[in-house]
């Protein structure tokens, strides 16, 4: 048994949209509780499962669509993980099995369902607030924020790193940078 202060945590991450640079793509991730001597120097690896929504085009009989589906995929080093801007710690995981039986159990809208208004509406950030919600409700998670307190800050989170040229040109290509990642626990940065 797991003592409260080691914990998986339960992350929210933000990834680049390219063809939408002004959106971010939204997913959760759970890892092994994150302290500075874990993951610096960027070398050291941090593995995590990866649960999101994504919507992929298929080609069924001539039938062009793009059908969203859940997918929950093991990242092996967040560092690696292509795309992933940013990630938030937004609570201590306190039990695995309710966690995950609420990420199976979140409804994956599509376009064609009966509450068409809910179905033009989905998109993989909404799916994100359902299952904070439904976590919340559950109480397999702890420390975590209303959505809209969450999500500001995480958006504040990685607009800061735009701005101080965290990506840009310019910047040092030879250096080797971690995935920057805020505990909103301690309301510490662990990796700049």
């Amino acid at each position: 048994m797991r003592h409260g202060r080691n914990k998986p945590r339960l992350l929210l991450a933000l990834y680049a949209r390219p063809k939408h640079p002004e959106s971010y793509h939204y997913a959760l991730l759970i890892s092994p509780k994150i302290t500075a001597a874990l993951i610096n120097p960027p070398a050291k690896r941090l593995s995590a499962t990866k649960y999101h929504v994504k919507n992929t085009i298929e080609n069924i009989n001539n039938q062009i669509s793009q059908p969203w589906r859940f997918e929950q995929a093991e990242i092996n080093d967040v560092n690696q993980e292509p795309r992933l801007l940013v990630c938030v710690v937004i609570g201590k995981v306190l039990a695995q099995e309710r966690v995950e039986r609420v990420f199976h159990a979140t409804p994956v809208c599509q376009i064609d369902d009966a509450d068409r208004e809910k179905a033009l509406a989905f998109d993989c950030r909404s799916w994100v607030i359902d299952v904070v919600e439904g976590l919340r409700q559950s109480d397999a998670v702890s420390s975590l924020l209303d959505w809209g307190l969450l999500e500001r800050k995480t958006v504040e989170y990685v607009n800061g790193k735009k701005r101080t040229g965290r990506w840009g040109a310019g910047r040092d290509a030879g250096k080797i940078l971690g995935v920057p990642i805020l505990d909103l626990i301690t309301g510490m940065e662990i990796n700049s």
